[in-house]
């Protein structure tokens, strides 16, 4: 189900808000649980320094990046081993 936006590179010099599905706590590689992860609820995210690089190409980061790691969350789903 789509309803989250985010901001992902593209390419130098351009970054584009797009829909994408709700996460899953899941290792899909793997057929599996994800042990060892949380879904935060997003609240609030900030830009990066890193994230003015990705924009300007001074970076390695690969096209569909997600820009935004700077955030602050509301935990919603748990690991068991978290």
């Amino acid at each position: 189900m789509a309803g989250n936006r985010c901001v992902v590179y593209i390419e130098p010099g351009k970054v584009e808000v797009q829909n994408i599905d709700y996460p899953k706590l899941e290792l899909p590689e793997q057929h599996r649980k994800c042990n060892h992860g949380v879904i935060l609820r997003i609240v609030a995210t900030n830009i990066c320094g890193s994230d003015q690089h990705m924009v300007r190409g001074r970076t390695t980061a690969p096209k569909g990046q997600t820009l935004g790691h700077e955030i602050t969350g509301e935990v919603i789903e748990v690991g068991r081993d978290v």
